[in-house]
């Protein structure tokens, strides 16, 4: 708890120290107006200019309220008392609306950091600052709870962060900026003291007192109940927070350790080796999934904690061939060994192609006669010769297909791809040479040739390394 306002500028000054920010990159200040970035603002004003970096502030004018152009003046005329310079950008939430389609609140947010970033990017600056306090992070913290969050979520806000932020709806971030939030363990009754000792008054949103938005009723209605329970209920989940942070961070570089021999990404797919990932612990294995999802999916996406939860039962328990859908266009789909991550439009076709068995488009019948030279997918050829009346042909399996199984016995073709643990987006796609339904060599997966002396019948598959080499 701070004693004087003048400690909550000590307070600033300590946490600029920490950030180790290079004093030639101006610090962007996001100046909403409201009492939180005034104090902010203020503070780091009142640092001395050789302990500090260039400020500069940025005020979003989102378009919401038809006072909010009003607003933006106010604003530009207070930087202007304050002679800090300053940037009024109006934005289009609409847009990011359309884009993420998850409420206007969220929209507003986007829009407002991809100002932010634009103005930063501008200047060559790579930190932003925002005015979030201790009561913001309790209301996180709260809110997240209340939506069934894990450790990640409970961590709440970090103090400093990198995020990459897009400036534009559909378009990846340029880069990662620094999120930098000194006001982190001040509480709002201490910044309100700060304010009326500098005089400061806040240009208030009307909407921040409307219940109808979910975090104004926590900071009204379910945080005051709880306060007079607890008095310092806000230092405690302050504290909690804090320290699930350090787990989480240390759960995170345990999983980065870890990842190198688990999960590997192969022309756009990625895949995660079943062995190694069941041995992980239920913790471990989450949050690899989510965080291999993650480097698929854009921001608008949401990922819920049941589709990961399913993903990971169906690798854990073994079901090949089960795909999982995650969010987006995204799946995971079980083999026997490996579970992919992708395009579900695309993966089995990008599966087929990353396995190097040699392949034929299903329903093609070759007949076999003379000197053969067949082309099949993934790079493989068929070369040799056989008699004209060999009544062989090169296809793909077929229904009441049979071949010759250990100790020669004749079972369903079916049966012998399962036991030979033959994924089932290959299956359809596998060449045989079959004399009816009597299939004589599974190409490719049995032997690298077939030969009948009797029926002068010789046949071997061969890398073709043009067509191997162009894809």
């Amino acid at each position: 708890m701070l004693k004087r306002a003048s400690s909550l500028i000590d307070h600033v000054r300590a946490r600029l120290i920490d950030l180790r920010h290079p004093t030639h990159r101006p610090l962007i200040i996001a100046l909403s107006g409201g009492i939180d970035s005034q104090v902010l603002a203020v503070a780091l004003q009142s640092i001395d200019s050789g302990e500090r970096p260039s400020l500069h502030a940025v005020h979003v004018d989102h378009g919401l309220r038809k006072e909010s152009s009003q607003d933006a003046e106010r604003v530009r005329a207070l930087c202007e008392t304050w002679s800090l310079p300053c940037d009024v950008l109006k934005v289009d939430v609409d847009e990011w609306d359309t884009f993420l389609n998850q409420g206007t609140e969220a929209a507003a947010r986007a829009a407002r950091y991809a100002a932010l970033a634009r103005v930063a990017i501008d200047m060559e600056a790579d930190t932003l600052t925002t005015a979030h306090h201790l009561n913001d992070q309790v209301e996180t913290v709260l809110l997240r709870l209340i939506s069934g969050a894990g450790l990640e979520g409970l961590r709440g806000m970090d103090p400093d962060s990198r995020l990459p932020i897009p400036v534009e709806p559909g378009r990846p971030a340029k880069r990662r900026l620094r999120l930098f939030r000194p006001l982190l363990e001040v509480s709002r009754d201490e910044i309100e003291a700060f304010a009326r000792e500098h005089g400061l008054e806040p240009i208030e949103d009307d909407s921040n007192a409307s219940l109808a938005h979910r975090r104004n009723a926590v900071r009204h209605t379910l945080i005051p109940a709880i306060a007079k329970i607890e008095p310092g209920f806000l230092e405690s989940v302050g504290r909690t927070a804090e320290l699930l942070r350090d787990d989480a961070s240390y759960i995170r570089d345990r999983v980065e350790d870890i990842k190198g021999d688990v999960v590997a990404e192969r022309d756009g797919v990625w895949m995660i080796e079943l062995k190694q990932f069941r041995e992980l612990h239920v913790a471990i294995q989450r949050r690899v999934l989510l965080q291999t999802a993650e480097r698929l999916l854009s921001d608008r996406a949401r990922l819920t904690r049941e589709r990961i939860e399913a993903l990971r039962a169906s690798a854990v328990e073994g079901d090949p061939g089960k795909t999982i859908e995650l969010a987006e266009s995204i799946v995971g789909y079980v083999d026997y060994d490996r579970l992919a991550l992708g395009n579900g439009e695309t993966l089995q076709q990008d599966l087929r192609r990353l396995s190097w068995i040699p392949l034929l488009d299903p329903d093609t019948e070759i007949q076999i006669g003379g000197e053969v030279d067949v082309l099949l997918d993934n790079g493989w050829r068929v070369r040799g010769r056989a008699p004209e009346d060999a009544h062989l042909t090169l296809r793909t399996r077929r229904e009441g297909d049979r071949t010759r199984g250990a100790r020669g016995r004749r079972i369903k073709l079916q049966d012998w791809m399962v036991d030979r643990k033959l994924p089932r987006y290959v299956r359809d796609w596998v060449p045989v040479v079959a004399s009816g339904d009597e299939v004589q060599w599974v190409i490719g997966l049995d032997m690298t040739d077939y030969s009948d002396s009797r029926a002068d019948v010789h046949l071997q598959l061969e890398l073709d390394v043009a067509s191997s080499d162009r894809s």
